[in-house]
């Protein structure tokens, strides 16, 4: 097994990748990945290399056109048919990019190079040193609390399976297996689903009722190891602060900041809809207070307050589902 080559992927778009200072240095001393390589439309290129550029980083970090794994205008059609398929008329939908970012991710598998790759999130920063492999090399399967009804739903449609574990396998990031990617793709292509392609085989097992939410790549490929290979990966609990942002713009955040998050959190988010809460800044940018209390104590006391919803077991309730807190 070669686990010292593993490409680390970010499908993102220009607005997106800006919104985020990226820090490189951060990214390849926190994380064991050889490379980064960004999966989006052709005018991200442009962005990420003049970002990179001067970094010291230049012949680490690469872009591969979305277009060339799936293209864009096909899967717009193939998401179009599907919704016609059951009598509803095509309107703004705006979980395209959503879905499509997500099927990426699933196809870089078929030209990865190594046994693995690692999916991240492009509004995911690490704060201290990570391992994907145990001691006795064998990868970890990161989790969360996290439920969503509308994923099972389609798993059960392709596989017959219900949920695997308590917690979920949507971590903000997920180590793939390429090998078994590939083998779970394989199994669904050959479903009875309408479609040629594995990902209109997935738009057919989602119910029309649950397009809105209806599919994830990382509950679906944890559930599916878990009941078809499941001594194939360790699961590992993942602590990563969500909602960084309502605390700190991530554009401004110091190594002082980020040594103090690291004490208690493997990452932070910083999720667009989450905007800065001044008293919160102010809160988490007090000296005195960090040293009487932990960024987890002090994250923990603000989302358990009630003051973003409904609190309970680590989740905040979002309409009828409860999302990671």
């Amino acid at each position: 097994m070669n686990n010292d080559n593993i490409t680390m992927i970010i499908p993102t778009i220009p607005k997106d990748y800006t919104r985020i200072k990226r820090d490189y240095g951060l990214y390849f001393d926190c994380l064991p990945v050889t490379e980064i390589v960004y999966i989006g439309p052709a005018e991200l290129e442009r962005v990420v290399m003049d970002d990179v550029a001067g970094s010291g980083f230049e012949d680490r970090v690469r872009f591969i056109n979305e277009n060339e794994l799936i293209p864009y205008g096909e899967f717009v059609e193939a998401m179009n048919a599907r919704i016609r398929s059951e009598g509803y008329e095509v309107g703004g939908n705006s979980k395209l990019g959503w879905y499509y970012q997500q099927f990426l991710k699933m196809t870089y598998a078929t030209i990865c190079s190594g046994e693995y790759y690692l999916i991240w999130d492009s509004d995911t920063v690490p704060l201290r040193k990570i391992s994907l492999f145990d001691p006795n090399c064998k990868p970890y399967l990161d989790t969360k609390p996290e439920y969503n009804p509308g994923y099972f739903r389609t798993i059960r449609n392709l596989f017959g399976f219900d949920k695997a574990i308590k917690q979920s396998f949507i971590a903000e990031h997920m180590l793939i297996d390429k090998s078994l990617m590939l083998e779970m793709i394989q199994e669904i292509s050959g479903l009875s689903y309408a479609g040629k392609t594995y990902y209109e085989k997935i738009l057919y097992a989602i119910d029309i009722d649950n397009m809105k939410l209806g599919f994830s790549e990382f509950e679906t490929f944890g559930t599916w190891i878990m009941n078809r290979f499941p001594d194939s990966y360790v699961i590992r609990e993942w602590k990563s602060m969500r909602r960084a942002n309502l605390f700190v713009d991530s554009n401004d955040l110091t190594d002082a900041d980020i040594k103090w998050m690291g004490q208690d959190y493997d990452s932070a988010s910083f999720e667009s809809y989450h905007p800065l809460i001044p008293d919160l800044a102010e809160m988490f940018r007090n000296k005195e207070y960090r040293r009487n209390v932990t960024a987890k104590e002090m994250y923990d006391a603000v989302v358990s307050s009630g003051i973003f919803g409904e609190y309970k077991d680590g989740m905040i309730k979002d309409g009828d589902i409860y999302v990671p807190a």
